[in-house]
C-alpha cells in the first residue's frame, strides 16, 4: 500500500468572479459580417498608408500595421507589443500608421458612426518614450510623415483638404486630430490627457510605475489602444511583462488576435538585402554571441546577466509531483527564515527542509520548500502567534531572521515565547547580506533547490507571489558584493527570495552538529539526520 502523500492538496482558485466578470464584458467578438467589414475598412487604410509614405509595408511590418488598425476600429482596447531588431523600422511603421489614422479616422467617423463615432471629433495620439530625445524621434518620425510632399498632396485634395499646426510637443490637424510627444521619466509630469492610442517607443527603458499609473490610464476614458515598441534589455520591465502575457494569451482556447509581433534580423533581411548585409557586418564587428550583437539584432533577452534567475530556471526547479504544501513535518529538522515586514511589505516565513545525508562533491545540499506563511495587513502582536503556531508544526534546526529595523526587536519576542527554538541573528550589512544571496544563486545554478510546483499549488496565493518575486528579483553587483533586490517599481517586492536566503544560510552552519540517523522518505534515499 503506498504511503499517505505528505503535501496538503488545495482548491485552485484560478479567477475571482471580478476578475471573470470582467473578462467576459471586455471581450470583443464579431459576428461573421462586421468581422469581414472591419477586414475590409483595413485593408483600405493599409493601402491609403501605403500611399501616403510611398513605401509599402514589408511582410513582417503589415500584420502589426493591420491589428494596431484593427484594434482602433473595434476599440478592444488592445496592448500590443513589438520586438523588432534596431532599425528594422519599427517606429517607421507606428508613425506611417498614426499618420493615417489622424487623417482617415475622423473623416470614417461620419461613414461608420456606429464603430468609429469616438473619432468624429479627431484622433488623438500620445507618442511617449523614456527620454525626450527618444520621444523626438518617434514624434518626429509622424510630423515628417504627414508633412512630407507625399502627405502635403494628399491632404489638398479637395475630399480631404487637411491643413497642419505646429505648437511645440504637440502637431494638430483640422479635423481635430492631434500628436503630442511626452517624456515617460519618472520625475516627468504627464497625467492629465486623453488619448486614442498610446505608443511607448524604446519602451526596455520605460519606468513601471510610469507607465501603469500614469500614462496607460489616459486611454481609460476612450478605451484607446496601446503599442509598446522597443528592443530587448538585461532585465524585465513593463515591455518585457506585456511581451509575455500577449504570449501567454495565444495559448487560450479561443483567443484569435495576436497582440505580439516580432522580427529579429534575420527575417528582416529576406526582405531587405542591404539591411541584411549591413547587420553582417555588425556580427563581424561586434561577435555574434556579444551582448550588443544579442540585444540589438538576435533581440534576445539577457535575462541571465541582469535578472537573478531566469523564469525558464525556475520552472525546471519547481516540483509538478508536489499538489500542495507541507503544513506539517516532524520526521527529520528543517530551516526556516523570516522576514520581518515593515510598512510597505508584508512579513513572510519560509520552511525549507535540507537533504542533511547527502551533499554533492562541493557540500552542498539540496534544499526543498515546505510551505510560506504570509502575513499581510496585521498588526505584530497578531504575527507572533501567527509564527509560533507555523514553527511549532515542524521540527526545527534553527530559524534565521534579520535583525535590521523590526528584526532585533522581533527576535527578542520570539525568543521569550519560544525558548526551546535556537534563532540566528542574520546581519543585514552589505556583506552579510551578499553570503546569503551568493549563496541562495549557487543553489539554485547548481539545482540543489525546489518547491512544490504541482497545478493545484500553483493557484494558491503564496506560491504566485514566490514566484513573482522570484521572478522579478534583480541581481545587483556592488564591488565584491551581490545583493537581491525587487525592481523600483510599483506592488514590486523581495519578501518571499530575502526569507527563502535567511533559511538556505542556516544549513551551511551545520556541519559540526551532532545528529542521528532516521528514515528518509521524502528524497527517496534510507537515512536523515534528525535532532536528538
Amino acid at each position: 500500500m503506498s504511503a499517505e502523500p505528505f503535501w496538503v492538496t488545495e482548491e485552485p482558485s484560478d479567477e475571482t468572479e471580478a476578475e471573470r466578470e470582467a473578462r467576459l464584458a471586455t471581450e470583443i467578438n464579431l459576428d461573421q459580417a462586421t468581422q469581414e467589414f472591419v477586414d475590409s475598412l483595413v485593408n483600405k487604410l493599409v493601402l491609403f498608408t501605403n500611399h501616403l509614405s510611398g513605401h509599402p509595408f514589408y511582410p513582417y511590418q503589415e500584420p502589426f500595421a493591420r491589428r494596431l488598425f484593427e484594434s482602433l476600429i473595434i476599440g478592444d482596447g488592445a496592448l500590443i507589443t513589438a520586438l523588432f531588431s534596431r532599425q528594422s523600422g519599427k517606429s517607421e511603421t507606428v508613425a506611417n500608421c498614426v499618420a493615417t489614422g489622424m487623417i482617415m479616422l475622423p473623416r470614417l467617423a461620419k461613414a461608420y458612426p456606429a464603430l468609429l463615432e469616438k473619432f468624429k471629433e479627431g484622433f488623438w495620439v500620445g507618442a511617449f518614450a523614456p527620454v525626450d530625445e527618444q520621444a523626438d524621434t518617434l514624434h518626429g518620425r509622424i510630423v515628417t510623415r504627414l508633412t512630407s510632399e507625399r502627405a502635403m498632396q494628399v491632404m489638398a485634395d479637395p475630399e480631404i483638404a487637411e491643413r497642419i499646426t505646429a505648437q511645440g510637443r504637440v502637431l494638430k490637424l483640422s479635423c481635430g486630430s492631434e500628436v503630442r510627444k511626452t517624456t515617460a521619466h519618472p520625475r516627468a509630469s504627464i497625467e492629465g490627457r486623453t488619448y486614442h492610442l498610446i505608443l511607448i517607443d524604446e519602451c526596455q527603458g520605460a519606468d513601471n510605475a510610469v507607465v501603469n499609473k500614469s500614462i496607460l490610464p489616459m486611454a481609460a476614458k476612450n478605451k484607446g489602444t496601446k503599442v509598446f515598441t522597443g528592443t530587448p534589455n538585461y532585465t524585465k520591465n513593463v515591455f518585457y511583462n506585456s511581451i509575455q502575457q500577449n504570449k501567454r494569451k495565444l495559448t487560450r482556447r479561443g483567443v484569435l488576435r495576436t497582440n505580439h509581433f516580432e522580427a529579429d534580423w534575420v527575417e528582416v533581411g529576406k526582405h531587405n538585402r542591404e539591411y541584411k548585409e549591413a547587420v553582417q557586418l555588425e556580427m563581424l564587428r561586434l561577435g555574434e554571441d556579444s551582448d550588443e550583437f544579442r540585444l540589438s539584432y538576435k533581440i534576445q533577452w539577457l535575462l541571465e546577466k541582469g535578472m537573478f534567475v531566469t523564469g525558464g530556471r525556475l520552472e525546471e526547479l519547481g516540483d509538478d509531483t508536489m499538489d500542495g504544501l507541507v503544513r506539517a513535518f516532524h520526521r527529520t529538522p528543517i530551516v526556516v527564515g523570516i522576514d520581518c515586514g515593515r510598512k510597505q511589505d508584508r512579513t513572510v516565513v519560509t520552511a525549507v527542509l535540507v537533504d542533511w545525508d547527502h551533499p554533492d562533491q562541493f557540500g552542498y545540499f539540496h534544499h526543498r520548500i515546505l510551505n510560506w506563511l504570509d502575513l499581510e495587513g496585521q498588526d505584530w502582536e497578531t504575527q507572533y502567534f501567527h509564527i509560533m503556531d507555523f514553527i511549532r508544526s515542524y521540527s526545527v534546526w534553527k530559524v534565521g531572521i534579520d535583525t535590521n529595523g523590526l528584526g532585533d526587536v522581533v527576535v527578542a519576542r520570539l525568543r521569550r515565547l519560544m525558548p526551546e527554538i535556537e534563532f540566528v541573528d542574520l546581519g543585514s550589512s552589505k556583506g552579510e547580506q551578499s553570503v546569503r544571496w551568493k549563496y541562495l544563486r549557487e543553489l539554485l545554478g547548481r539545482g540543489m533547490i525546489s518547491w512544490p510546483a504541482g497545478p493545484a499549488v500553483r493557484q494558491t496565493k503564496v506560491w504566485r507571489r514566490f514566484r513573482q518575486e522570484m521572478e522579478d528579483l534583480e541581481i545587483e553587483f556592488n564591488g565584491p558584493y551581490v545583493i537581491g533586490k525587487a525592481p523600483k517599481a510599483v506592488d514590486a517586492h523581495d519578501d518571499y527570495p530575502d526569507s527563502l536566503s535567511m533559511a538556505c544560510i542556516l544549513s551551511v552552519q551545520e556541519e559540526e552538529q551532532h545528529v542521528e540517523q532516521s528514515s528518509n522518505f521524502l528524497y527517496g534515499r534510507p537515512n536523515r539526520r534528525e535532532l536528538e
